[in-house]
């Protein structure tokens, strides 16, 4: 697979990804360990998984979990990416449109980095990788939050990673928002919540947000 890469973003994962084109980004630290550092969870599912990276960076810390994609030609890299990776919890990769999901036991986490812009608005990629990615196509921002919000188990919890221009098109109980750098806000969404949302800010040097990152790197304990 010449036109692929293999990375190894944690201790015994690795990610097979485009050699150019789309590949994941620090956004996927940020959302994973922004969502665990409130406590680990016992299962996932990760919509819009792509490579895959948010649910083999979440079996690596135990956390079973499941990505969802709905383009096939991630399939080859898939194969690829489970073949190499050796985590404590199970994980799995699975082609479907959030719109159509097989049925699903109820999960304590779901994770999101969904498209960044709306449908027919931004730079178009010439990559169909990419553009994938960057632009929405069959499921709108909101259709992720209602999708993630209908997979949870009670007490469960959905983190999104979204522009900080569409944070407030979000429509759910939201409990965290963690505004980083200049562009991107996580947010996180508790069914049953009906309070102000707890906000915090920092640049993408910020400890907080290091630490989530080395969390991974290092293998860092539960608080």
């Amino acid at each position: 697979m010449s036109d692929t890469t293999l990375d190894q973003p944690a201790p015994g994962v690795w990610i097979c990804q485009p050699r150019r084109g789309f590949r994941y980004g620090a956004e996927a630290f940020w959302v994973t360990g922004f969502a665990t550092e409130v406590g680990a969870p016992a299962s996932a599912v990760d919509l819009g998984t792509g490579s895959g990276i948010m649910a083999a960076l979440l079996a690596r810390l135990g956390v079973g979990c499941t990505g969802f994609e709905q383009r096939p030609e991630w399939a080859d890299c898939w194969a690829e990416t489970r073949a190499r990776t050796r985590t404590p919890a199970a994980f799995s990769l699975e082609q479907a449109d959030i719109s159509a999901l097989p049925a699903v036991a109820p999960v304590d986490l779901v994770v999101a980095n969904p498209p960044f812009f709306p449908a027919a608005t931004g730079p178009v990629a010439s990559d169909p990788w990419r553009r994938a990615a960057r632009t929405e196509s069959s499921a709108t921002l909101q259709d992720f939050v209602a999708t993630a919000l209908g997979l949870l188990r009670p007490g469960g919890r959905a983190v999104l990673v979204v522009p900080r221009a569409r944070e407030a098109e979000i429509v759910g109980p939201v409990r965290r928002v963690a505004q980083v750098g200049a562009v991107r806000s996580l947010v996180e969404l508790v069914p049953g919540w009906l309070g102000e949302p707890e906000r915090w800010a920092g640049a993408e040097s910020d400890p907080r947000v290091i630490g989530w990152t080395r969390r991974f790197r290092e293998l860092m304990p539960w608080p």
